[in-house]
């Protein structure tokens, strides 16, 4: 359908519907052919049916293993609608806008006429309406930010300091996530979703490095999800903030929750195009759709900063009662709103999904004033906390119908920093639970970086048992005991999560050269100390043979290392076992001689992974105190220059001024000197690498 055909005066006069279906012909007698671990007549099983026929991908079925039998990996829901049923819908002139194959329907657009006629197939089981609605998780208070965003060549790229988050450091701050980052983790290895009005993310300073695996548009049904034509301008505005507050990565400016994710995408709430209604607007029916998406692709957490309650008529604008979602009629059940049940589904399948509660304003803890999704169980609901970790008056609170504690979390939600549109370094201040839900959504991400075997239920009860709790003056009857309907278990707490692990190794590890020695180190938590004696590296130039060597402490708080000579290994896997005093074992990464780290050339992975044209690594050691070293790489050779500065921002040293060839660079170092060979007096220094005009800073700490 040619989108401008939407608000054509045809299908304005005609209203969108579920159209639900009876069966899956052949669907069950398959799965159950699964279940008993039979063929098919081609040969393949179900599940590699569905595979290769890009219904389920591989990373699906394993993350589903994680909550369900091997003989329920796979249903019947898995299986597409029926095609002929389908068929014989566009037979009497309608158009399929989409499909769910989890509840077996499909959502067209119908005159009165054609609805009676749909009615009729005797393969219809039920049919119910799908109607406009005004979103209640539109920003509060946005306000386009009154500074300047830090100049890139002046930004300190460390992650864990205020200074690497920029005006952003305060809203992650809260919840611990600057202190998780300092270990090295930062979602690598999770796939994250995001439903959403559109990401406009290739184009701004903040986003344009993310990495997204899939997007879709579910409204124009194609695979743009930043603005084209036929939306209004600021119809990717939200999306691009959210996006921002969980994978943003600027330093200095903002840097997100789980920068180090991936991202599935899925545009899927309209905002029309009516200059009398400034109102965002969505249609739930995308938001099944999108889900369903994400999930079969393997997504591990999905964030949605969109929610629905009040619906109204297409045409008029009236608020259509029947189809809306009522407290008092007892919707707000988990099992009323179909996107309650596709988030509880999607949870049963092995997803984190983490929902904003809305902007509805707090209840009195007796009657709830949440949006559907937030009612699903199984799924984490957030609300919205400001700096000081005090309930937002627009929070929406408990509880569910069914007498349910909802929300879940609560999260900075209050004059959060965010990326904005036009881009490409536009940046504002913005507030609702919708900025507090992709913060609890990093925060479960960064727990699966490292626990990936953690299922849903594992990642909510870890989150829960290790949140912040406050006594608000406000709700001091229903703050006096946890969990309560105003702020659930508490606020979420990246870093007290990561440290009831116990025993945690790093999602990422770096790397240098000394001598003649290549250095392999991540970072590590113990709360009851490594055991040096046992803990051990694993390393291998083929991926099959592993050889073993001792692991060393660095300089750098809570690093541990191993070294083998470069000159044998061309290409490495390795993978660290790391032993605690009490006896604890865990591999990092976590699955060890299965997954294990892999390196070929170590300058260009870092250059692929960074997609920049150099990259600087963290000096080592630091702090120092007779030389540090200075080591980056270079995609191809370039002019560079390397000079240190004082923290009043005065150049001290010149280190390096010359053209350089491509590849690594382990041969620079610092002793602390001035360029008229005096030493430095101790203290914060900064060594600023610029290449062919692009800078980048690290910050040192001299101590004589």
């Amino acid at each position: 359908m040619v989108w401008q055909m939407i608000f054509s005066s045809e299908l304005l006069a005609q209203d969108k519907y579920w159209v639900f279906f009876g069966d899956k012909p052949n669907a069950r007698a398959a799965a159950d052919r699964f279940a008993r671990d039979a063929a098919r007549s081609d040969g393949k099983s179900t599940q590699e049916y569905l595979i290769a026929n890009g219904v389920l991908n591989q990373r699906a079925i394993a993350r589903r293993s994680k909550t369900l039998s091997s003989s329920k990996v796979v249903s019947a829901s898995d299986f597409p609608v029926h095609v002929p049923y389908l068929d014989s819908l566009e037979s009497i002139g309608l158009t399929v806008d989409g499909t769910s194959r989890w509840f077996n329907a499909a959502v067209v657009r119908a005159d009165s006429e054609r609805l009676a006629v749909i009615k009729r197939f005797p393969f219809v089981e039920a049919v119910r309406k799908v109607v406009v609605h005004s979103s209640p998780i539109e920003p509060l208070n946005r306000t386009r930010a009154s500074v300047a965003p830090f100049a890139k060549t002046s930004v300190l790229y460390q992650p864990g300091d205020s200074s690497f988050y920029g005006y952003s450091y305060a809203q992650y701050e809260l919840s611990g996530i600057p202190e998780v980052h300092s270990l090295g983790i930062d979602g690598n290895g999770v796939l994250i979703g995001m439903l959403d009005t559109g990401f406009r993310y290739e184009t701004h300073d903040a986003l344009k490095n993310i990495v997204v695996v899939g997007e879709h548009d579910f409204i124009q049904n194609d695979s743009i999800t930043e603005n084209q034509v036929g939306d209004t301008p600021d119809q990717d505005e939200h999306g691009t903030s959210t996006l921002s507050v969980i994978g943003g990565y600027s330093p200095g400016n903002i840097v997100g929750a789980a920068y180090g994710a991936g991202f599935m995408l899925a545009k899927t709430e309209l905002i029309y195009p009516d200059p009398g209604d400034v109102d965002y607007k969505s249609e739930e029916d995308n938001w099944v759709e999108g889900i369903e998406w994400m999930e079969a692709r393997g997504a591990d957490v999905v964030s949605s900063s969109v929610a629905y309650n009040i619906f109204v008529d297409s045409l008029t604008g009236a608020v259509d009662s029947a189809e809306s979602y009522f407290w008092s009629r007892g919707d707000f059940n988990g099992r009323t709103s179909i996107a309650s049940l596709a988030a509880t589904r999607a949870a049963e399948l092995g997803v984190v999904v983490v929902q904003a509660m809305g902007n509805e304003g707090n209840g009195d803890g007796v009657v709830g004033t949440m949006d559907v999704p937030a009612d699903a169980d199984s799924i984490i609901s957030v609300g919205a906390v400001d700096w000081n970790g005090i309930l937002t008056s627009f929070s929406s609170t408990g509880p569910t119908n069914d007498g349910r504690i909802k929300p879940d979390l609560v999260a900075d939600g209050s004059s959060d920093y965010v990326a904005c549109v036009p881009g490409p370094d536009t940046y504002e201040y913005v507030s609702g639970t919708s900025l507090s839900t992709p913060i609890t959504a990093g925060a479960a991400a960064l727990i699966l970086s490292v626990r990936p075997d953690f299922t849903p239920l594992q990642v909510i009860n870890l989150l829960k048992s290790t949140a912040v709790q406050v006594t608000d003056p406000k709700f001091e009857e229903w703050t006096s005991v946890y969990p309560n309907d105003f702020y659930g278990w508490g606020i979420v707490n990246a870093w007290n999560a990561i440290k009831s692990l116990g025993l945690v190794g790093s999602d990422n590890f770096t790397f240098w050269r000394t001598n003649s020695y290549l250095y392999f180190g991540i970072r590590v938590y113990s709360a009851h100390g490594i055991d040096l004696t046992l803990s051990k590296a694993f390393y291998s130039s083929d991926g099959t043979n592993y050889s073993s060597g001792p692991l060393l402490q660095t300089d750098t708080l809570g690093q541990l290392a191993f070294r083998v000579p470069p000159e044998n290994f061309p290409a490495i896997n390795f993978y660290f076992s790391l032993v605690d005093s009490e006896g604890n074992q865990v591999y990092a990464p976590y699955y060890g001689p299965t997954a294990p780290f892999k390196v070929t050339k170590p300058w260009e992975l870092y250059l692929e992974q960074s997609k920049q044209d150099f990259v600087l690594f963290n000096n080592y050691p630091n702090p120092f105190n007779s030389q540090t070293h200075i080591t980056f790489a270079l995609e191809s050779a370039a002019s560079v220059s390397i000079d240190v500065y004082d923290i009043l921002g005065r150049k001290i040293r010149t280190i390096n001024a010359g053209y350089l060839g491509s590849g690594y660079h382990p041969e620079f170092t610092w002793d602390g000197r001035s360029d008229d060979g005096q030493h430095a007096a101790s203290g914060i220094y900064f060594v600023r690498v610029v290449v062919d005009g692009s800078a980048k800073v690290v910050k040192v700490l001299y101590l004589k």
